[in-house]
């Protein structure tokens, strides 16, 4: 029979070593069968055991992923074809407008941005800020709302339009992105320190 210490450490050997056998030479079925027969001697057996408790505590879980701003674009887009609504071509930018009011949401976290967009809401698009290496923006509607261009590391663009509460967003959006993102954009602040 093993001791407690060589059964923890046969275990781990197991869990570690067999699925990288297995991924190599297909799919490991422990289902009904015997695990392969192992030796592990007692100061082998201590030292794995020390080993896995020690990577266990230099693991640290993520942060709990916090909500900064959840909700559509702002409604100042819709303004501009809701007065062109009078001409009959207006209703085409009007509808379209409407519809990116209620299909388009922006999700902004402390650990990612998502844009919910398309017919009917059914695309999703998710960026982690790490990837960001590039951010341009401009104001829209005298400030009330804005665009923005980020630039990722693959070199795919994503635009982000009429996002309202802008320069709080941006601000926000800036803290999480890396330092070289943060020299590459220029960053300033947009948003006035309270004093």
């Amino acid at each position: 029979k093993m001791s407690g210490t060589r059964k923890l450490a046969y275990a781990a050997l197991v869990a570690l070593c067999v699925p990288a056998a297995g991924a190599a030479a297909g799919a490991v079925r422990f289902a009904g069968a015997r695990a392969p027969a192992l030796r592990v001697s007692r100061l082998a057996a201590s030292s794995l055991v020390c080993m896995v408790a020690k990577s266990k505590e230099e693991v640290a879980p993520p942060p709990p992923e916090v909500i900064f701003f959840e909700g559509p674009p702002s409604w100042t887009e819709a303004v501009v074809p809701g007065i062109s609504i009078i001409t009959v071509l207006g209703i085409i930018p009007f509808a379209a407008a409407i519809s990116r009011q209620v299909w388009t949401r922006y999700k902004i976290t402390n650990r990612r941005l998502s844009i919910q967009s398309g017919w009917g809401g059914n695309d999703l698009v998710e960026i982690v800020y790490r990837d960001v290496t590039k951010v341009n923006f401009i104001y829209r509607f005298g400030g009330l709302a804005g665009d923005m261009v980020m630039q990722l590391s693959d070199g795919a663009k994503l635009e982000i339009r009429s996002m309202p509460d802008f320069e709080k967003n941006y601000d926000y959006m800036m803290a999480q992105v890396s330092e070289a993102c943060r020299e590459n954009s220029d960053f300033k602040p947009l948003v006035k320190a309270e004093q």
